[in-house]
């Protein structure tokens, strides 16, 4: 479904059309999904971000302009609280000091490695760390092509930006995040 048709659907829904927003709740949910997956590793939570994006959709489908992108508009909720949920996750893992406990009963039990599972853990936390230090234009790029494996071309047009200013922008930014990552690596969380 092109962006058209779905921002067609998008101000049927501002009319109260439920089948409308049924119908985008179908066509996009699989991709949501895919995303929330690529920044949690895990698919319950993944399904559960997903499923607050589209409460959140619903509940602010008034403030959509249907003379922009719904895709991008989507994404952009979905995103953010991706992201949300990987602070919160990360500040109750630092601030209870049960959850080390917890979490290593949980790596007993999941099918993943344990050392691959800490590893993946302490890659997140050192990746939303780096990412802090990205200005927000680098971050936006970043986080769309990479992480979300957006489009370049699609993630300017969404940004506002120059197909040539997003590619630079994104050349940018992973140049930064190696150098911040690498420097963790190393022995130091610290950034430039």
């Amino acid at each position: 479904m092109d962006d058209r048709e779905l921002s067609a659907l998008a101000a049927a829904c501002q009319k109260g059309d439920e089948r409308s927003f049924r119908i985008l709740v179908d066509s996009l949910t699989r991709s949501l999904i895919a995303v929330a997956y690529r920044y949690t590793g895990d698919w319950e939570w993944a399904r559960d971000l997903t499923q607050e994006t589209w409460i959140k959709v619903h509940d602010g489908i008034g403030r959509f302009d249907p003379a922009h992108s719904f895709r991008a508009w989507l994404y952009a909720i979905h995103r953010n609280g991706c992201l949300s949920h990987l602070r919160r996750a990360w500040i109750r893992h630092e601030s209870n000091p049960g959850d080390d406990v917890l979490s290593k009963l949980r790596l007993v039990s999941s099918s993943m490695d344990p050392e691959e599972e800490v590893e993946r853990r302490e890659f997140h936390r050192r990746l939303l760390q780096g990412l802090g230090a990205l200005s927000e234009s680098q971050r936006q790029v970043f986080v769309r092509v990479d992480l979300e494996g957006g489009n370049q071309k699609e993630v300017a047009r969404a940004l506002g930006m120059k197909p040539t200013t997003c590619r630079a922008t994104l050349h940018f930014a992973r140049k930064r995040l190696a150098t911040i990552l690498r420097r963790m690596e190393e022995g130091g969380d610290q950034e430039d």
